[in-house]
Order: C-alpha cells, then sequence, then structure tokens
C-alpha cells in the first residue's frame, strides 16, 4: 500500500507540473489529485521537493539499474536524455521555477552512481589496486561534466542538436582514460 500510495502522489505531481510550474504547485493541490490527505502526504514525504527528488530517483533506478558496463556507458545517459525528452514539460517547469541546482543535483544523483560503476570496473583492471580517494575522484569528474552537459541541453529548452554527440565525444574521451588517469592519480 505505502509504494502504491507513493506512487500516486509521484502521479499527481507530474499531472500537476503538467500544467503549471513547481512554485504554483502545493500540497494541498496534489492530495486533492491524488484524493488522499494531507497527513498521508506528509506521512511518506516531508515536502513536495522529497517527493520530487523521489519520483526522479526511482525512475532513475529503473533506467539505469543495473546497466552500468564501461562498454555501455553511453547508453544509459542516452536512456536518461530520453527519459528527460518524454518528461520534457515537466523538467522545464521544474527549472524555470526553482534553483536550477535542484536539477543539476538531480542529474549528478543519477548519473553518478552509475559513472562509479564504471570507474570501480576500471580500477579493478589495474595491476595496482587504485585508492577509494582517486576512484572518487574521477567519478566526479565524469559525473559532473556529464551533468554539466545535461544542464546546459535543459537550459537551451532541450532544444539545441549536438547534445547526443558531445556525450559521446565525452564516452570516447574515457575511453583509456580512466585507467590512465588512476595509474597517474596513484603516483601523486
Amino acid at each position: 500500500m505505502s509504494l502504491r500510495t507513493k506512487r500516486a502522489l509521484a502521479d499527481s505531481l507530474k499531472k500537476l507540473l503538467a500544467k503549471r510550474s513547481l512554485d504554483k504547485i502545493t500540497v494541498k493541490d496534489i492530495v486533492e489529485d491524488c484524493g488522499v490527505n494531507r497527513q498521508t502526504f506528509y506521512y511518506h514525504f516531508h515536502d513536495i521537493y522529497d517527493l520530487m527528488e523521489w519520483t526522479f530517483r526511482n525512475k532513475a533506478e529503473e533506467l539505469l539499474n543495473g546497466t552500468a558496463d564501461y562498454n555501455d556507458w553511453l547508453s544509459g545517459v542516452e536512456s536518461l536524455m530520453e527519459y528527460l525528452k518524454e518528461d520534457r514539460v515537466l523538467i522545464l517547469n521544474i527549472y524555470h521555477s526553482v534553483s536550477h541546482e535542484l536539477i543539476s543535483n538531480y542529474l549528478k544523483k543519477v548519473i553518478r552512481p552509475y559513472v562509479l560503476q564504471v570507474v570501480v570496473a576500471q580500477a579493478k583492471e589495474l595491476e595496482r589496486p587504485a585508492a577509494e580517494a582517486n576512484i572518487e575522484f574521477l567519478t566526479d569528474i565524469y559525473t559532473l561534466t556529464a551533468a554539466g552537459i545535461m544542464m546546459e541541453w535543459i537550459g537551451q529548452q532541450m532544444k539545441v542538436s549536438g547534445t547526443e554527440e558531445r556525450l559521446h565525444k565525452l564516452y570516447v574521451a574515457m575511453d583509456g582514460s580512466i585507467q590512465f588517469m588512476l595509474r597517474n592519480l596513484s603516483e601523486t
């Protein structure tokens, strides 16, 4: 019942976001649309932002769960872009109504675990174990780069072509560079 209620609240938020920006939506709007009371909302979520994060996190896990592989890193990020395109109105309403940092943080949270799996897999192939701090550092570099490319695309109303090409270039640049950088970092 709990998961079903959370999904119903998330569906109501998405439905409302299709019509107006996040800063114009209240908890009252969500519970009225969903047919539950405020107490039920607050039992599951602290506020609308918590609901929004839960909604995105679940979708991201669905898209990226268990598919992180150095050879298909790009396809995972492209799946995320397809999701963003499908929910274009929702994403742009959020982007234009709250701090851009909220969307940026969401993208980083979604992309980071995926990138971490890729970096860890490459680190395991090294002759000497890589330091955890170096793995985290490289994960941050690639996460921030991918999220930055996607934020630029969102900021341009998702209309700019070439974003997939830029992500592909990042993927190509990563090829072999993770192990190379981990080896270089281990010497410092």
